[in-house]
């Protein structure tokens, strides 16, 4: 359908939006928020040196992106371009997963843990 263009890093990981309508792809500088409809970016957040890892809109609020970097999660409001920095491992945070049923987050990271997020 489309070629989505515009990091100037390696992409490293991309989710969807849980309605299909969006993805996000991601370089450990920058996230981009994707229209699958017309192909372009919508959203960018510049990662200001936390070197992101991963991420996964939240179940039930689809205009929140939850990042994984170095040690913390970045909750970043796409309507109103806001960010919140929560400590979360101690190193970097590899993987997220997101339930639609519990409406909970999963964090794993190479400090050997797996966390549940509300």
């Amino acid at each position: 359908m489309h070629t989505f263009q515009g990091h100037s890093a390696d992409v490293s990981f991309v989710c969807w939006e849980p309605n299909g309508d969006y993805f996000a792809s991601m370089s450990q500088e920058c996230v981009k928020v994707w229209s699958i409809a017309t192909g372009e970016c919508i959203h960018e957040l510049n990662s200001n040196g936390n070197m992101y890892h991963s991420c996964v809109f939240h179940p039930s609020y689809s205009t929140l992106l939850i990042i994984g970097g170095y040690e913390s999660l970045e909750l970043w409001d796409m309507v109103e371009n806001r960010s919140m920095t929560i400590q979360a491992h101690e190193c970097v945070i590899s993987a997220l997963a997101q339930s639609p049923v519990t409406g909970m987050v999963a964090s794993a990271s190479h400090d050997k843990s797996v966390k549940i997020w509300k």
